[in-house]
């Protein structure tokens, strides 16, 4: 095997802190060869690629992953300081996040169901797949070559399907409980630093609102103009029984507001 080029020793050297020496070596390997493999990347075409096809002790590359014991959240640390330190000074810090499906099938596969896969799906059809799905956020930097910012990924979490969970005797957290975690941490690496927080229709919670409140963070998603809006409840006069109310009147609808917001707003250009 060749030893790695020099240009790529810097940008990879901030993790090896995460490994042990012969698990880092393996993990530069499988790395590089994951980058050069062409087709379905796994640990054999990485082999492959790097010239270790015909490497007896195979299996000490695919413990990296199914044995060694490494941080994955402490390198996706690692990884958004490093591309907040690339960042413009005027660039502000605008993350996206959504759910991404991996077409996954076999019996070990645990954590599999059945999704809606975006990529085949029409509006006027919808198919589903079986797989593994991924909760995904991504900083947005500007690069020269392109007019619209890039979604870099750095920190993934696995939606568990609610069969998986029942099967396993587990409680399921929901896409809003596994993002609301997701921004608790990226709340704590930022520090007091404020950020954005881009989502789908499917991230329009209060709960995801008020917690990204307490985290710095500006949440913008998605509503339907039809949605049902209620105001909040009113405090429970002293001595009432029973449970308290979780929801107030009903509040008028977006496309009634339209209207409104039209005749007492200004337009205006944000450059």
């Amino acid at each position: 095997m060749r030893p790695l080029p020099a240009s790529i020793v810097p940008v990879l050297q901030p993790f090896s802190g995460l490994f042990t020496r012969p698990t880092w070596t393996h993990a530069c390997v499988l790395l590089v060869g994951t980058l050069l493999a062409q087709g379905p990347r796994t640990v054999t075409a990485a082999l492959r690629v790097m010239g270790l096809a015909q490497e007896r002790r195979f299996e000490r590359y695919h413990r990296v992953l199914n044995r060694a014991r490494w941080s994955g959240v402490r390198g996706a640390q690692i990884l958004l300081g490093l591309l907040l330190a690339m960042l413009p000074g005027d660039w502000p810090v605008v993350m996206a996040v959504d759910k991404t499906l991996e077409r996954r099938k076999g019996a070990r596969i645990a954590a599999k169901g059945v999704y809606r896969d975006a990529v085949r799906s029409r509006q006027s059809t919808v198919v589903t797949c079986l797989g593994v799905q991924w909760i995904c956020l991504a900083l947005l930097v500007p690069l020269p070559w392109s007019e619209r910012p890039w979604a870099l990924p750095f920190l993934t979490r696995l939606a568990r399907s609610a069969q998986a969970d029942a099967k396993a005797g587990r409680r399921h957290r929901t896409t809003v409980e596994l993002t609301i975690g997701m921004v608790r941490l990226v709340a704590r690496w930022l520090g007091r630093r404020r950020w954005v927080l881009l989502g789908d229709g499917s991230y329009s919670c209060v709960r995801l609102g008020w917690e990204c409140l307490s985290a710095q963070a500006t949440l913008v998603t998605r509503l339907r103009l039809d949605a049902r809006l209620y105001a909040f409840p009113a405090p429970s006069p002293p001595g009432r029984r029973g449970p308290k109310p979780k929801k107030g009147a009903v509040l008028d609808k977006l496309a009634s507001r339209v209207d409104e917001a039209r005749a007492q707003g200004a337009v205006i250009t944000v450059p």
